[in-house]
């Protein structure tokens, strides 16, 4: 129990809505055995998975999680969501990523302070709201996560990506 955040990334596939990639992705196994024609627009991004103990194909990749980041997902639900804090899915440009990059950086250069940049949110069991070790730690990780997600020129083109946040 407790705020779990992703960020995940579909392709991008000409003729394809978001609606229909999921749809795909849900019914990937039996649209592949029975040649389905959405399946062949997206067999060539189907990826196979392996974890504990379980196998599965997906057009999915997940790009980022956290756990219990409550000043993350403050930002998402204030930028991103348009202040819904819900469990749905999100896509987030690329602006977004570099907004949140720049903030990560001033914050890590000690050039304004957290609580202005990246307020914490409180929540049920959404973590700690202390600009303490863990929140200085995951300021860091994410910060890591951007740039890498930001050298990327093409990412934005050639994928959707999705912020998702349950508890």
């Amino acid at each position: 129990m407790g705020l779990d955040m992703y960020l995940a990334s579909l392709p991008r596939i000409d003729g394809m809505e978001l609606k229909q990639l999921y749809l795909v992705d849900r019914n990937l196994a039996k649209w592949k055995e029975e040649g389905n024609e959405l399946y062949q627009k997206v067999k060539g991004f189907v990826r196979h998975y392996e974890e504990f103990g379980r196998e599965w194909d997906s057009i999915v990749t997940e790009i980022a999680y956290w756990r219990k980041a409550n000043w993350l997902h403050h930002w998402f639900v204030t930028n991103v969501q348009e202040g819904n804090d819900d469990m749905f899915s999100y896509e987030v440009k690329r602006h977004h990523i570099a907004i949140l990059y720049n903030n990560c950086e001033m914050i890590l250069l000690n050039k304004v302070k957290p609580y202005d940049a990246l307020p914490t949110m409180p929540g049920p069991y959404w973590g700690s709201t202390s600009y303490d070790f863990y929140y200085f730690h995951e300021i860091e990780r994410s910060y890591t996560i951007f740039e890498n997600l930001l050298k990327q020129p093409s990412f934005f083109d050639e994928n959707i990506l999705l912020y998702q946040a349950s508890w």
